[in-house]
């Protein structure tokens, strides 16, 4: 019996060493507070941006036709559409770099005796360009309205690869939250140290202006279209460590 005493009491004695290691170490364990949010840690926002130069446009090119048969206001909307199409291949467009869209055929109609009658249809269908070489935009836009443009919306300004214009943004965002990061750090008295986590929201690159016009295409060659600069924006959430 008292073998098996000296037994239990020695398991006991190695359980309660174990427990106390266990203790011991846990002074270097990360914790979580009500939130859900780790301790010792700083998380702040930050703001970046930069500019860049635009390398396309997009241009609309949009044609209204109106006839007493909604199939016969649809075709001639249509045939004028293809006679854009051809007209700014001949400018150097690449097949790829147009698109029809907005098709769309209305009916119109008069007030006779309080009920709306039928006169005819209006139909209309734009053609979407992108036009890769901004100095001959000029030209694009006079081509397409001599082959029946008559609706025109654009430029519309863009980059064709933002990607390096928005690691910038993107670098300049994490440099402004380290430094909101540290001002809070040094007001409670620590110190930043590694980045823990980080989250951006998607990179906002502002188009240029976009003009909607059918007078456009006649000034088109005597007013030069100046494409200026483009706004890339970023914001980030960063958690760092604090020492």
């Amino acid at each position: 019996m008292a073998l098996r005493q000296r037994f239990v009491t020695a398991a006991l004695l190695a359980a309660l060493s174990l427990a106390l290691v266990a203790l011991a170490g846990c002074g270097d364990t990360s914790y979580t507070t009500a939130a859900g949010v780790a301790a010792n840690t700083v998380t702040a926002s930050g703001a970046g941006s930069t500019q860049a130069a635009p390398d396309t446009a997009e241009m609309s090119f949009g044609v209204t036709t109106t006839s007493p048969n909604a199939k016969t206001a649809l075709g001639d909307a249509s045939k004028t559409a293809e006679q854009i199409a051809a007209a700014v291949k001949k400018q150097g467009i690449a097949s790829e770099d147009i698109q029809t869209q907005d098709v769309s055929v209305y009916p119109q109609t008069v007030d006779q005796d309080g009920k709306q009658v039928i006169t005819g249809y209006q139909a209309s269908l734009s053609v979407r360009v992108k036009v890769r070489d901004i100095a001959r935009l000029g030209e694009v836009i006079s081509a397409a309205n001599a082959a029946g443009a008559n609706n025109i919306g654009g430029p519309s300004f863009t980059i064709d690869d933002p990607a390096p214009a928005r690691a910038k943004a993107i670098e300049e965002a994490v440099a402004d939250a380290r430094k909101s990061a540290e001002a809070m750090a040094e007001a409670a008295g620590k110190s930043v140290g590694d980045v823990l986590s980080m989250s951006s929201s998607d990179v906002a690159v502002a188009p240029g202006p976009m003009y909607s016009t059918s007078d456009m295409a006649g000034a088109a060659k005597d007013v030069p279209i100046e494409p200026g600069q483009l706004d890339i924006s970023a914001s980030v959430v960063v958690v760092f460590a604090l020492k």
